[in-house]
């Protein structure tokens, strides 16, 4: 029992020798009759080896360079006759790819299984010896150079300054003689002094060398300046020390600063203006205050923050959208307010107008800055216009034309109808001609209605009666049709203050126009909803062809039409009749769908007195 405790503690005594072996950072071979035997991690590394098996069993002799292998095993002789490990001798080895590299090699004998072997040390001097060879041949170069270079330069060790050049002496107010007798911790304000120190530190132990300096300055008189450069760790007298070379950034922080404040400024200015802004830099989107980002369709700034401008342009106007950026950005004037149109998310088009201006140094860019306005009530608003216009027009042109047709028209159907009885045997062209006459005539009188400045009176009248005549008029047509006709009142049965006439008229041509869009049959839903916003909603719908998307926004107008035989006149005198009651009249279709025709119209309060 004993035993096996006692080959534990061996076990485990190899162990921690092993671990404390790997660990050590200079390299340790144990090599055997000639071969080596072990090796720890550092030796790989400095050999040039990833694997144990491509150094163990190998001749010590391959790594060994070939103008000091003659003398090697001399060498190893003399290293070893004293059992003293700190004698050492300067060698060079040999990496695996052949590079050769300048080493201290130190030798021991040891036992190595029950053998006579010799345990290499190796410490890789390359880097110093480069170090002291450039130091002592281009002592000359290095001092001209340094000397003469437009950037502070020191060297510091142990917390000394051992080397400084005259422009670190200008930088900072001293002679290079002063800075020569003080601590590089002088020359740093104290809140950067233990980051500077903790970041030499852990570049160290982190094998980094180089590694970039920003501090604030302390100068002889008390004052302080910005300083940024890089830094090295190099040897210098066997010791680690850090190479500096630093500038003077004062004057760029302070134009940074200034830049900050000014690009500030502009924000809080821009954040302000009641109007939509985006700025953009080569058509990426910088900025956007909260009026934009409403009229995008968006809540968060981020959303639209570096991205292109283009996904927000319809594709149509992308190459306009291009050429106007090419001429803000070489001009110092504004463009004048282009119409665009706008997507927004879910795909919604918005028509807008833009103007832009380029604004120099925002944050240190030339950028683009554009001014939105929403077009949708002006486009809106210029297109009541248009139709008010044009029925105008039309009522002028129907108050003097329908007198002077109906004269003729009479005539012309009180001789079709003698024709027709004197030439009873063609009775056909006689029919047509009648017909066509009648045509004339229901053009004739709807031209009529568009003619007359006023409505009759206006009265207050419960809306349900009003629907329903027109609905039982219609009743027989739609069973031909094979059409079924529902509707649909809410509880509160509304007040309206209306030509009843007038409203029949309306629905007439509306639900007519239904039932005339489903020769195939189907249904048509008459809804009526009283809002809380102090309106009736009257919508009909129904499951018909519907109306291409092209013609929707022309529906209304003189003429226009999706019936083989119809004028267009009675989509214009509905619209016309809605408006003298204060309400609007709004059409939306889809092919093969159907069309909704929705009505709102202000509902009358009813005296419960």
């Amino acid at each position: 029992m004993e035993s096996v405790k006692l080959n534990d503690r061996l076990r485990e005594s190899e162990e921690r020798y092993q671990h404390l072996v790997h660990m050590l950072p200079d390299g340790l071979i144990i090599f055997c009759e000639g071969y080596i035997v072990f090796a720890n991690r550092s030796s790989l590394s400095m050999l040039g080896v990833s694997r144990l098996d491509e150094i163990i069993g190998h001749p010590i002799n391959k790594f060994v360079h070939p103008d000091f292998l003659e003398l090697f095993p001399v060498n190893i002789n003399y290293l070893i006759r004293d059992a003293n490990p700190s004698k050492l001798i300067n060698y060079k080895m040999l990496r695996l790819n052949l590079e050769s590299f300048e080493v201290e090699l130190r030798a021991v004998e040891v036992m190595y299984d029950g053998k006579q072997a010799v345990q290499l040390i190796i410490r890789d001097i390359s880097n110093r010896i480069r170090m002291e060879a450039s130091m002592h041949e281009k002592d000359f170069l290095y001092k001209s150079l340094m000397e003469n270079v437009v950037a502070g330069v020191f060297v510091g060790q142990k917390r000394n300054i051992v080397y400084a050049n005259p422009y670190l002496g200008e930088m900072f107010g001293y002679s290079e003689e002063e800075l020569l007798t003080i601590s590089p911790n002088d020359l740093m304000a104290k809140e950067d002094l233990k980051r500077i120190q903790n970041e030499v530190m852990q570049s160290m132990a982190n094998g980094i060398i180089q590694f970039p300096l920003k501090f604030k300055g302390k100068r002889k008189d008390g004052s302080y300046i910005y300083v940024e450069g890089n830094s090295s760790i190099i040897m210098v007298d066997g010791l680690p020390s850090l190479l500096g070379t630093v500038q003077d950034v004062t004057f760029k922080r302070e134009k940074e600063k200034l830049l900050r404040d000014s690009a500030k400024l502009y924000q809080k200015m821009i954040k302000f203006v009641p109007e939509p802004i985006v700025i953009s830099d080569e058509g990426i989107i910088v900025y956007a205050n909260k009026l934009a980002l409403e009229l995008i369709g968006l809540e968060e700034e981020s959303q639209v923050i570096n991205k292109s401008i283009f996904e927000f342009i319809h594709p149509s106007m992308h190459n306009a959208t291009l050429e106007t950026v090419d001429n803000i950005m070489s001009s110092d004037d504004a463009t004048p307010f282009q119409e665009r149109i706008i997507v927004r998310p879910g795909g919604q088009f918005m028509d807008v107008e833009i103007s832009s201006i380029r604004i120099n140094d925002y944050m240190g860019k030339d950028v683009m800055l554009s001014v939105i306005r929403d077009l949708t009530d002006r486009k809106r608003s210029e297109e009541v216009l248009i139709r008010s216009e044009k029925l105008s027009v039309i009522g002028q042109l129907a108050a003097g034309v329908a007198h002077e047709i109906r004269n003729p028209l009479t005539a012309l159907k009180g001789f079709t109808q003698l024709l027709s009885a004197k030439y009873p045997e063609q009775p056909h062209y006689f029919t047509i001609m009648a017909n066509e006459i009648d045509r004339i005539t229901l053009i004739v009188n709807e031209f009529m209605t568009l003619a007359k400045p006023h409505f009759t009176q206006f009265n207050n009248e419960p809306l349900e009666p009003i629907l329903q005549s027109v609905l039982s008029i219609l009743e027989t047509q739609a069973i031909l049709l094979n059409v079924e006709l529902k509707v649909c009142f809410d509880d509160t049965r509304p007040m309206l203050y209306c030509n009843a006439d007038q409203l029949k008229q309306v629905f007439l041509n509306l639900i007519k126009n239904a039932l005339e869009s489903m020769p195939q049959g189907g249904e048509v839903i008459i809804s009526v909803t009283t809002m809380e916003d102090g309106n009736v909603h009257i919508l009909v719908k129904d499951g018909g062809i519907g109306i291409p998307a092209d013609l929707i926004k022309k529906i209304g107008e003189p003429f226009v039409t999706t019936k083989e035989k119809g004028t267009g006149l009675g989509i214009m005198i509905s619209t016309r009749i809605i408006e003298a009651h204060k309400g609007t009249l709004r059409l939306s279709s889809v092919i093969n769908e159907g069309t909704v025709v929705e009505i709102i119209l202000p509902v009358q309060a009813v005296n419960m007195a």
